[in-house]
């Protein structure tokens, strides 16, 4: 004989149907609600007594030291960063001795700025005067000013006797034009060992603000040239 399925009652219809209405809330709850792992906190206890939380040691490490690092980068020697904080008060620095670590001390001076007064220390041969400054690109008066007590000059710039210049083996320089080589070649072949700034201006080749921007570096052995930063050397 086959045997009828008994008819589930209403109540039990309904109960089953609250019974799942349940659980479906109590699963979307669980899903939908924030989980915070637990913080390692230290309790400090203030005046009055009450606790106060206050970042572990290891909070506080990790928030001096932010590198990252991995096994084949451990981060840079301890007491790096601090010695690459600004100055906080006005030192005379050697500009024809100072490197990019020191300029970046510097209130106001950033990489660009360092690697630019740097790379024309390089091509001028040294600087003669903190004045030429102002001669870095980007460098504006409120820039030069800011700047200009910081520098002094005690390492004189590379330089070449007049005398000792040979016709064939010019030294190259930017204040030197193709014009003015050309014609220093001609007045070395004919003077020789006579050749000095007098003789050069006399000729028309080079004015006296020439001989003046170049004397530093091409110096006349027959006349004395005092320091040409001897005034600029305070801040």
């Amino acid at each position: 004989m086959r045997q009828r399925k008994t008819p589930t009652s209403r109540s039990e219809r309904l109960f089953l149907l609250l019974l799942a209405l349940l659980t479906l809330s109590g699963l979307a709850l669980y899903a939908f609600a924030p989980h915070t792992p637990p913080a390692t906190l230290s309790m400090t206890s203030g005046a009055e007594g009450s606790a106060s939380p206050q970042p572990t040691a290891q909070a506080k490490e990790s928030h001096r030291d932010t590198f990252l690092r991995d096994p084949h980068y451990v981060g840079p020697p301890e007491g790096a960063v601090a010695r690459g904080e600004k100055f906080a008060h006005y030192v005379h620095l050697d500009l024809n001795r100072i490197d990019s670590l020191t300029l970046l001390r510097i209130p106001g001076v950033g990489p660009a700025f360092a690697h630019r007064i740097l790379a024309l220390r390089e091509r001028l041969g040294g600087y003669y005067t903190v004045l030429q400054l102002q001669e870095v690109y980007g460098m504006d008066e409120d820039k030069f000013l800011a700047l200009r007590p910081w520098f002094i000059i005690k390492t004189p710039p590379k330089h070449f006797a007049l005398t000792s210049l040979r016709a064939d083996s010019l030294p190259w320089h930017p204040y030197l034009s193709r014009a003015q080589s050309s014609t220093l070649r001609k007045l070395l072949l004919r003077h020789g060992k006579r050749l000095s700034w007098s003789l050069l201006r006399t000729e028309g080749a080079f004015t006296r603000e020439d001989s003046i921007r170049l004397s530093p570096y091409f110096v006349d052995a027959s006349s004395h040239h005092p320091s040409p930063d001897s005034s600029f050397n305070q801040p």
